[in-house]
């Protein structure tokens, strides 16, 4: 079929890609570089952006952690481009979107507890300027597909009320693939700006029963082609639903595992993985199609780690510990890359980042170019953000300039967490703490190796409990050496006193600038059946 040829394609260019690089292939790529700076063969000063964001993807689903997802073109893209494998990002979906927005943790604009739900009168407050705003300002054209998630009681809260050119997908948290459904409701739509600051809605009931990604991929392309890149630079905003929950996915792709992996869930999530990935090679080859891939930035990250154990859906953050939902690595740690044409391939960059660094960063980019200097040149004034730009630490001219980032601070759930240097602190609950392996590991051997590793370190931590979690209570201390300790096996807060003490203190200041939450609960003037059997906004303010 076309999708088999396609794929086979891309493996033949993948095994290319993966070959070592030498000294030839690493002088050809810098004479590359800067013979276009020269010659004018990609314009470096106003890249065009694809911001990729998985949903619920896990820090070993993806190729270059687990061998046995096939995905091509992501993988390739990753491999000649720069893997990031310190890029973090929030335990959950609406409060990771919402700092990538704003540049600022969830925890100073209401977004810390949990996430915003269908028909709750909430939401990313207008009051805030987002990524959209700033790249519009900047010359682009800005456009989104797939999923919203940051509030649509108002259609002030709407993506084309906030900076987008259009916006194509759902706004809510989750849905089925194929029926667009969520709660029992219909949410699926193209919007476009109307006259006088309105909102040009069109519900496409149209899209019921063709698979989502399928529709995405086509969305952007589209995109891309009516795009006039002599007018403007793009911006594209590319938040796929894949592979958040319900798993589903074309039989083709389940068909690709088979033999491969016996478990069923674990099965279709990687098969959905290629349905993405598939995706992607779309967004890719109408870039270059159209004539823009050399002048392009491709951004791929998830937006939190996998969901695992009873909320999993065959994701594994293996060996990082605990999952969506928590504070724990393998709940915050985001499998992700960057790639251009424009920069040479950089392998692994190991520079501390974190998602409210992508807002200061793409709009230093969209002001300065690939090659400006920091320097000179600086992105518009964006206020009072946690975010700094980090295109120097990502690109390897410098040193990231960040030492530390609040993981949470949460005052419903009375938890909170912080990374400093290379130590984490937990207080209170930081959720379930279980080392989930994929389901081809043995997972009885993996426990007996796993529980021999800890008695073997023993000598470093006099409380194994916290190993295998138990009883939490508001004032327990965690502390962690994640670079020596990337699993969180052993507990050291008892032989660090004054490194505990100064993260405490610092989880006192950014608990000073926090706000309390801004959840509302559900709004039962949402009701769908008043709206045509659709999820839209109800309210004039919110």
């Amino acid at each position: 079929s076309g999708i088999n040829a396609e794929w086979h394609y891309g493996r033949e260019r993948i095994q290319i890609l993966f070959e070592p690089l030498g000294m030839t292939q690493i002088l050809y790529f810098l004479l590359v570089t800067v013979v276009g700076m020269a010659w004018g063969l990609a314009d470096p000063s106003k890249p065009n952006i694809v911001l990729m964001i998985s949903d619920d993807l896990g820090w070993s689903d993806m190729p270059w952690h687990d061998s046995l997802a096939i995905a091509p073109t992501l993988t390739a893209l990753a491999e000649s481009g720069t893997i990031l494998d310190r890029l973090y990002v929030q335990p959950i979906c609406s409060p990771t979107r919402s700092a990538l927005m704003t540049g600022k943790y969830p925890s100073r604009i209401g977004q810390q507890h949990g996430t915003i739900n269908a028909g709750e009168p909430w939401g990313l407050g207008t009051n805030e300027t987002i990524i959209a705003n700033y790249m519009s300002e900047l010359g682009y054209a800005v456009h989104g597909v797939g999923k919203w998630h940051l509030g649509y009681c108002s259609w002030d809260m709407t993506p084309v009320r906030r900076g987008f050119d259009s916006f194509y997908g759902y706004y809510n948290g989750h849905e089925t693939y194929y029926t667009k459904v969520t709660h029992t409701y219909f949410d699926f739509r193209l919007d476009t700006p109307g006259p006088k600051d309105t909102v040009n809605d069109k519900v496409l009931f149209e899209a019921n029963n063709t698979y989502s990604a399928y529709l995405y991929a086509k969305q952007a392309s589209q995109v891309i082609q009516e795009h006039n890149p002599d007018e403007k630079p793009l911006f594209l905003y590319f938040p796929i639903q894949s592979v958040h929950n319900p798993n589903e996915v074309p039989d083709n792709y389940f068909q690709m595992y088979e033999g491969i992996v016996e478990d069923e869930k674990r099965r279709t999530l990687l098969a959905m993985i290629t349905a993405m990935d598939d995706a992607a090679k779309v967004v890719v080859d109408s870039l270059k199609t159209k004539g823009i891939w050399e002048n392009t930035v491709f951004i791929f990250f998830s937006d939190n780690g996998g969901p695992i154990l009873g909320i999993g859906n065959g994701q594994t953050n293996y060996p990082l510990r605990g999952g969506k939902y928590s504070y724990w690595e393998g709940g915050v740690r985001s499998a992700s890359f960057i790639h251009s044409p424009m920069l040479p391939p950089a392998g692994v960059n190991t520079q501390l980042l974190h998602v409210t660094d992508w807002l200061p960063t793409l709009t230093f980019l969209g002001a300065c170019g690939v090659y400006g200097d920091e320097d000179k040149c600086s992105g518009p004034k964006l206020g009072d953000i946690d975010g700094s730009n980090q295109w120097g630490a990502i690109r390897g001219s410098r040193s990231s300039s960040r030492t530390e980032f609040l993981v949470n601070i949460d005052q419903d759930a009375n938890n909170s967490a912080l990374r400093w240097h290379q130590y984490k602190l937990y207080k209170g609950n930081p959720g379930n703490g279980a080392w989930v392996p994929p389901p081809r590991i043995n997972a009885d051997l993996f426990r007996s190796q796993f529980t021999k590793h800890v008695e073997d370190r023993k000598r470093y931590s006099s409380d194994l409990d916290y190993v295998f979690a138990g009883p939490y209570d508001a004032q327990k201390i965690q502390l962690y050496d994640v670079e020596l300790d990337p699993a969180e096996t052993v507990e050291i807060s008892k032989q660090n006193p004054d490194i505990v003490n100064k993260m405490l203190e610092r989880l006192e200041y950014y608990m000073s600038r926090a706000v309390e939450p801004h959840n509302k609960p559900h709004d039962p003037n949402s009701d769908p059946s008043k709206f045509n059997g659709t999820w839209t906004p109800w309210l004039a303010s919110c």
